[in-house]
């Protein structure tokens, strides 16, 4: 049977991957209280997981697609998990990595007429890249996508820690890819295997530093009087208006003791 003049104008268009979307979503969704805003974003986690076969999408991944940013996305996110219409998954593929996906099992038994079971404590945990965006204020270059994935890969280093070292970087105002790699490579020198021992770490910084302040006292008091009344008042002011070291900014003054 030849196809009629319509069906061959929408050739191209019908040879696309269609997805199917139950009816009883796209008639109840508002009154369920779902948004329309999120009922998009749940149709683009429905899509992915019937085309492309998976729904691990990062929240910049979503917010392409969906039009949003990052940060609206992860709102939605939350309010979804808390409301019950999403679960957020976690498991390991096959390289090792730690991977997050979307669960809409929560949003098929709210539209049986189950009730609402209140979701335990739960948080959508951000890539690393994703992290490294809203902290740097902008988008990775390729280089940039490239050496967060070496850290990871590569060189060995537990996500927690490149997180760490992220967050060492924006204590210290150092939004600086090789002073992350710094400190990455002083943990690494130092040992640092665990949470635990970062912790240490600190810790035994912290102690080495009041010693170090402590030594520094330890100067006769008739000296330290004569030096006082010697200065002139300009010069004791200056002193006097000379910052300490914010002790969390630890690393960065060891690997710059001359800032």
């Amino acid at each position: 049977m030849k196809p009629s003049a319509r069906q061959a104008a929408n050739g191209d268009f019908l040879s696309t991957p269609f997805i199917s979307v139950p009816y009883d979503l796209l008639n109840n969704y508002a009154g369920l209280g779902i948004h329309a805003h999120e009922m998009i974003m749940l149709m683009q986690i429905l899509a992915s997981g019937q085309v492309n076969g998976t729904t691990e999408l990062s929240a910049q991944d979503l917010g392409d697609l969906c039009g949003m940013s990052s940060k609206e996305i992860m709102l939605s996110v939350e309010r979804l998990v808390r409301e019950g219409f999403l679960g957020i998954g976690e498991r390991w593929d096959d390289s090792g990595a730690h991977v997050s996906y979307f669960d809409l099992q929560p949003l098929w038994e709210r539209l049986r007429g189950k009730p609402v079971v209140q979701p335990k404590a739960q948080t959508w945990r951000q890539d690393p890249l994703t992290m490294f965006e809203e902290e740097f204020g902008r988008p990775l270059s390729a280089l940039e996508c490239d050496q967060v994935r070496t850290w990871l890969g590569p060189d060995g280093y537990p996500e927690w820690m490149v997180v760490e070292a992220l967050r060492e970087s924006v204590l210290a105002n150092k939004y600086s890819f090789k002073y992350i790699d710094r400190v990455l490579f002083d943990w690494q020198r130092h040992q640092v295997q665990s949470r635990q021992d970062l912790e240490q770490y600190r810790q035994q910084y912290r102690e080495r530093l009041r010693e170090a302040d402590v030594k520094r006292g330890q100067a006769p008091a008739s000296r330290k009087t004569n030096d006082s009344t010697k200065r002139r008042p300009s010069e004791r002011q200056s002193s006097a208006k000379e910052p300490s070291k914010d002790e969390r900014y630890a690393n960065f003054y060891q690997l710059f003791p001359d800032s």
